[in-house]
């Protein structure tokens, strides 16, 4: 369930980000900043389309407005859905992989996050000690190291655009959220009737490594989110102070 919950997670403050940004800032500056990230966001649908027989209507990746892709109803009904709405996350975390294996790995992020999950009132205010933990860590190695090198601030600025670029489509979202969730609900039920795919070694380390990796995303767009609010929330305030003075 801790895996659902991240994923879902990221789906919904990446696509805050992305909605954040495009009402405060030029949109024309948005969509050229986080480029490279649309193109394999894109590229991850087209993908996913080829693997399960999706017929592709429309792609265009290289246009700064009217780019995206469309497709015709997948032949399996929300199952294939689901896979093409989420490859842009999958699409977007190999790349980062990729470029941090290109630069030496320049930046680590401990991860604060829990998971495991139980259902309780504490679980609440645990994850929001852990989400702040994971705001202060993202801070504190990007100030430590992030900046001494071409390399860490490539490897920053790659973070921002391949996480913020997992944002789904609004009309992705249900596909996702309730995939995931169905899904989490799956490995639990199994968990309950003594089925563990941790008995597994290559599950438990293919678990371990994508926790890692599930862990600094959220820690970035958290990251984010935060320095977002605060600097638009200055922006308003100023505004809001020197308009009423002008008056």
């Amino acid at each position: 369930m801790a895996f659902a919950f991240g994923f879902i997670l990221i789906v919904f403050t990446s696509f805050g980000i992305e909605k954040l940004w495009s009402k405060y800032i030029s949109i024309k500056a948005v969509r050229f900043f986080l480029f490279p990230g649309a193109v394999i966001h894109e590229l991850s649908h087209a993908f996913i389309c080829l693997i399960t027989g999706t017929t592709i209507k429309e792609l265009n990746i290289f246009k700064f407005e009217n780019g995206g892709i469309q497709y015709d109803k997948p032949k399996v009904p929300f199952l294939f859905d689901f896979f093409i709405a989420t490859s842009p996350i999958f699409g977007c975390a190999f790349i980062l992989i990729l470029i941090s294996i290109i630069l030496g790995n320049p930046i680590r992020v401990d991860e604060s996050l829990p998971n495991e999950m139980t259902f309780s009132f504490k679980i609440v205010f645990d994850y929001a000690k852990n989400f702040l933990d994971m705001i202060w860590l993202t801070l504190n190695a990007f100030w430590k190291s992030g900046f001494r090198s071409i390399s860490s601030v490539l490897f920053i600025i790659a973070s921002i655009i391949f996480t913020v670029s997992m944002a789904p489509h609004k009309s992705d979202i249900k596909y996702i959220v309730l995939g995931f969730i169905i899904l989490g609900s799956a490995l639990f039920a199994l968990e309950l009737f003594g089925v563990s795919l941790l008995g597994y070694k290559w599950w438990d380390k293919a678990l371990d490594d994508s926790w890692k990796i599930l862990t600094y995303v959220i820690s970035i767009l958290l990251t984010i989110l935060f320095i977002s609010s605060i600097i638009i929330g200055m922006i308003k305030v100023v505004k809001l102070t020197f308009g009423h003075k002008g008056e």
